[in-house]
């Protein structure tokens, strides 16, 4: 994220904001917080210093909740800070979400653990079911039509590559845009196995890798924050001899 300009300093420089974009976080965007530190390249640079310091800390110190809480915190702002930055909802929750079971320890920990995981599995089939619900899923035109806006200013800007012959190629070809938008459904319908079961958690993780990559190339849509937080969730050491 910092190669890519995603960062406090990033956005430095713009402190409008669309506190309309979700009720929920509008205190925080009233506060003035928000606006006052992306009008200081200072305080921006300072707090990408402090967030690299924390994870170098969190990576040495794993059992310091004092080091999670705070950097929970720092990343749960920024998240918040770059939603209203962009005006509207960005899906890169799992970039603080990531944090949250380290603030905890022995038991709590474990259930802030299970928690995260229910959390990210409600995430990707609560998707599926919207998708299945809002009736895109039978409109064999709609993702054709979607691709088409979404590369729209790569074509006019004439930044052509391998990913926009591909984006052309799924554009007018609807039919193969719908199969690839049903198959997305799929890998995210999937996910419902893990409520019952952690036995498939490493498949998950692979298929729902898959849908971001695929998501990466047709979209441009990279989300970093919500690798990270597969690679937390999905990566632990699963007991695949106990009944569950």
């Amino acid at each position: 994220m910092l190669s890519s300009g995603v960062t406090w300093s990033g956005l430095q420089g713009d402190t409008f904001f669309s506190i309309h974009v979700d009720p929920i976080v509008w205190l925080y965007y009233l506060t003035g917080l928000p606006a006052a530190i992306l009008s200081s390249s200072w305080i921006g640079f300072f707090l990408d210093i402090l967030t690299i310091g924390l994870l170098i800390f969190m990576i040495r110190y794993q059992g310091n909740q004092k080091f999670a809480i705070a950097l929970f915190v720092l990343l749960a702002c920024f998240y918040l800070t770059l939603t209203g930055y962009l005006t509207h909802r960005n899906y890169q929750s799992g970039i603080f979400w990531v944090v949250f079971p380290f603030m905890f320890s022995g038991k709590a920990k474990e259930l802030a653990f299970d928690a995260d995981r229910y959390f990210l599995l409600f995430f990707y089939f609560s998707a599926a079911i919207y998708k299945l619900l809002d009736g895109a899923l039978w409109d064999t035109m709609h993702f054709s039509d979607y691709l088409s806006g979404q590369f729209a200013p790569y074509f006019l800007e004439g930044n052509t590559g391998w990913r926009t012959h591909l984006n052309l190629f799924f554009a007018h070809h609807f039919q193969w845009a719908h199969f690839i938008y049903i198959f997305s459904f799929i890998l995210e319908m999937f996910t419902i196995v893990g409520f019952f079961t952690k036995r498939y958690d490493r498949l998950i993780l692979l298929l729902l890798i898959c849908f971001h990559i695929g998501d990466w190339v047709l979209m441009d849509i990279g989300a970093i924050g919500q690798l990270a937080f597969l690679g937390l969730l999905f990566f632990r050491k699963v007991d695949t001899t106990s009944p569950e």
